[in-house]
């Protein structure tokens, strides 16, 4: 499968999560850094325009993301490690180390029932490293650059023209996680990458991005963002 736009530092694909990642050899890629969709079937109300409820976020779509999460593992290098956003059992049952619970601290209340004393300030991220190989088998050590830091992160997220996404992430939050875990050079996979902001994240931070995206327009958002990022880096590098 061929990517709709590639460089040197990023490939963007308009497809299904699940067809992308099953054209993907084994350990290619150094970090999974994603948030799928969870069967909320969530759409925006709060803004003058909505957002278009998300796509693969039915019920019927939690097996179809246990899948792809499957194939992540599959593909993330040996000992390397993966953030998934979402509920704290997603890593469940697969060949990856005991999750361990961060938190995002959104800062204020975000989105949900309007009409509740309480509203949601936070979201949980479950991080894991990957254990996919048989006991015995060769694999190489790969270390993260720095972890061993508190497991709440404190990022307001996006807000106003600034929102792209009904679950944006801001890209500070993930370039905090992507210099965790990661080091220059290496390369990122998000398979439900939405408006793009881990690839931005990864490319301004130095690093690769493989991403995946099933609605056309936030796949031209991606690209737009990316190109955006490259010029960017390729600015920071020549100062």
């Amino acid at each position: 499968m061929q990517p709709i736009y590639a460089t040197k530092l990023v490939e963007v694909y308009h497809a299904d999560a699940l067809d992308v990642l099953g054209s993907l050899e084994t350990e290619i890629v150094d970090l999974v850094l994603t948030d799928p969709p969870y069967g909320v079937e969530w759409q925006s109300g709060r803004r003058a325009e909505t957002f278009d409820e998300l796509l693969a976020d039915g019920p019927d779509d939690r097996h179809g993301i246990h899948l792809a999460l499957v194939e992540m593992v599959r593909i993330v290098g040996q000992n390397r490690h993966l953030y998934v956003f979402g509920p704290t059992d997603v890593l469940d049952g697969l060949k990856v180390s005991a999750p361990a619970p961060l938190v995002w601290n959104k800062l204020r209340p975000g989105m949900g029932d309007l009409s509740a004393p309480w509203g949601p300030a936070h979201e949980p991220i479950s991080f894991a490293t990957s254990k996919h190989r048989h006991a015995g088998e060769a694999g190489r050590e790969n270390l993260p650059v720095r972890m061993r830091k508190g497991s709440v992160l404190d990022f307001a997220p996006p807000t106003g023209r600034n929102v792209r996404h009904p679950s944006e992430k801001p890209t500070a939050l993930l370039a905090e996680l992507i210099e965790s875990s990661t080091r220059q050079g290496d390369r990122v996979l998000d398979p439900f990458a939405g408006s793009g902001s881990s690839g931005v994240a990864a490319i301004l931070a130095g690093r690769r991005a493989i991403l995946v995206e099933s609605h056309r327009p936030y796949v031209d958002i991606t690209i737009d963002r990316v190109r955006r990022a490259e010029q960017l880096r390729r600015e920071m590098v020549e100062v």
